[in-house]
């Protein structure tokens, strides 16, 4: 199964290994799941991870990346005209328009809902879809 994932269910996958972003990064890792990602997510994904704040190794979040990157798809995505009160959460809705990710996973649902698509849902509502099916 293919989904886009928001920096923000990476983060809190990190910072607690036993939360449902981190069963779902587990699935990641183990290759159940896909990740979805162009090149500004992916840029996001490595600035965000590298902030001093986190304290996550560097040589961790490279490798965590290059795994994304490797086992993840790349995406070219169609720009989208939708206004969200977030303006950079609008590559994660591009990304998901343009591949074939069953869902955006995000810890911010509420901040897609001009997109108004049942594809974005919470770390909890994904595990709950991908486990019964």
């Amino acid at each position: 199964m293919r989904i886009v994932l928001d920096t923000n269910v990476l983060v809190s996958a990190i910072l607690n290994p036993r939360g449902k972003p981190a069963d779902i990064l587990n699935l990641v890792l183990d290759g159940r799941v896909v990740v979805c990602y162009d090149d500004r997510i992916f840029i996001e994904y490595r600035g965000v991870l590298l902030r001093e704040r986190f304290r996550f190794h560097p040589d961790d979040v490279e490798s965590l990346l290059l795994f994304i990157a490797h086992a993840g798809e790349r995406i070219v995505p169609v720009p989208r005209a939708l206004v969200l009160p977030d303006p950079d959460d609008l590559m994660f809705y591009e990304v998901l328009a343009a591949s074939s990710a069953k869902f955006l996973v995000t810890g911010n649902v509420k901040h897609f809902l001009a997109a108004n698509d049942r594809r974005v849902v919470s770390p909890q509502k994904f595990l709950e879809k991908y486990f019964l099916g």
